[in-house]
């Protein structure tokens, strides 16, 4: 079990929850609650209801009036169960892929989307995350086929809701429908904990997680686009490997719809955008955009909670790897854990798009997104979170910074393209030796 306090009912200081006969559920505090939904979703009173807070993340809410003491949500919570796996033949690979149709369109190569085709092409379903480009928040979907498999590809960073799909799965698993459920491990442990029986045909898999960030904050990085290119944003993404091939998919990019209807795709440096850079390229070491529980994150752990792990190989070291395929593409890598015999059993099924090398533990584990550490939490980032507009946000961003986000991507441009002539060369050379 997990160490954390028992699940108390408090009284909510903020506005939003001020209502009569309701309050908020977690554990005594916001550290101790990643809004997997579980609670909500198990409830057969309908009594408790995930609801943003003034900082865009979800919480469950509890209605009293409709509450019957069964004590079931304290039963589902992950925080109250441990639902991890036990390392048994944990094994770590990196690879790469020679199949476009896959990497191009993906964050990394492609693994997900594999595993996700396999399973639609055996009568199964996918649940994954959907970026609803009418208001911009992420929230899990059901997916039944390869066209909708295509919704849920790429990273979405901002919290997704889970919304109803934790019964929605065990409606399918009852069914004897195979169930491939990708999520961020505090995900994984929600609908594991859920379920509350290990079912053979349920596959997961947890994605390499450095947090989630504000909902509230993707809108902001919307309206910071549409701003500036003084258009429609469709298609966004956080990361592309179009443009900048040699960039590992740092990336943002989006198609910009004018008012006369001409589209241009954007490609930009993820330093240069507001969001990412309180995410992951600060410089400084700090988050300043995440969940509270995000930065005591007690999912991330050796065990781990998906049949699957699946990430980028950060801190992994290339003078390790042997296999050509893997060393020429530099921006085309993955780093994959099996984790259980289910998780073996369904990798085989894509072994053959995969060119991969098995490396040892301690290499595999280094980056910050699959350990258990605990992070400062900045002052600044309840001054970003309660931002009242776009323009209060990207001012506040770029004064702390002491930058210009513009001047960022121009910077990087220029750096970008230093690098892919050093590239070239050295590919030329190459091939005069032989």
């Amino acid at each position: 079990m997990l160490q954390v306090p028992t699940l108390t009912y408090s009284q909510s200081n903020s506005k939003t929850f001020e209502m009569k006969g309701k309050c908020y559920v977690f554990h005594n505090e916001k550290p101790s609650c990643s809004g997997c939904g579980a609670c909500a979703q198990i409830c057969k009173q309908k009594a408790i209801a995930m609801e943003t807070d003034e900082e865009g993340f979800l919480y469950p809410i509890l209605n009293k009036d409709k509450c019957v003491g069964c004590g079931m949500c304290e039963k589902v919570c992950p925080y109250s169960i441990e639902t991890a796996n036990q390392r048994q033949g944990q094994k770590q690979y990196v690879a790469t892929t020679d199949s476009k149709s896959y990497y191009k369109e993906s964050a990394t190569i492609g693994i997900c989307t594999m595993l996700a085709d396999y399973i639609i092409s055996i009568n199964g379903v996918v649940f994954g995350a959907y970026l609803d480009e009418t208001d911009y928040v992420a929230y899990h979907v059901l997916v039944r086929d390869r066209y909708g498999v295509r919704d849920i590809r790429n990273s979405k960073y901002l919290q997704s809701d889970t919304r109803n799909t934790f019964t929605e799965a065990r409606s399918c698993l009852e069914k004897g429908v195979p169930v491939l459920y990708i999520g961020t491990p505090c995900e994984i442990a929600g609908l594991k904990s859920f379920l509350r029986k290990k079912y053979t045909n349920l596959y997961t898999i947890d994605l390499m997680c450095h947090g989630t960030f504000s909902p509230k904050l993707m809108r902001f990085e919307v309206e910071y686009w549409q701003s500036l290119f003084n258009g429609k944003i469709k298609n966004f993404r956080f990361r592309s490997k179009r443009k900048y091939k040699l960039s590992n998919g740092g990336m943002v990019n989006f198609d910009v719809v004018t008012a006369n209807g001409k589209k241009k795709h954007i490609e930009r440096f993820a330093g240069s955008s507001p969001t990412y850079k309180c995410y992951t390229y600060s410089g400084d070491g700090h988050s300043y955009n995440l969940r509270p529980s995000c930065y005591s994150c007690v999912f991330k752990d050796k065990n781990r909670y998906g049949d699957i792990t699946i990430g980028d190989p950060w801190g992994v070291r290339m003078d390790i790897i042997t296999e050509p395929s893997i060393k020429k593409t530099p921006a085309i890598r993955s780093l994959y854990m099996v984790n259980t015999v289910q998780g073996n059993n369904l990798l085989k099924e894509i072994t053959h798009l995969l060119s991969s090398q098995e490396i040892p533990k301690e290499e595999a584990f280094k980056q910050g997104a699959l350990l258990p550490i605990s992070l400062d939490v900045p002052p600044l980032r309840q001054r970003i979170l309660k931002c009242a507009t776009m323009k209060e946000y990207v001012s506040l961003i770029e004064q702390h910074f002491g930058c210009n986000l513009e001047k960022e991507h121009v910077a990087f441009d220029k750096r970008y393209k230093r690098q892919y002539i050093k590239h070239l060369v050295k590919k030329y050379l190459h091939l005069n030796k032989r």
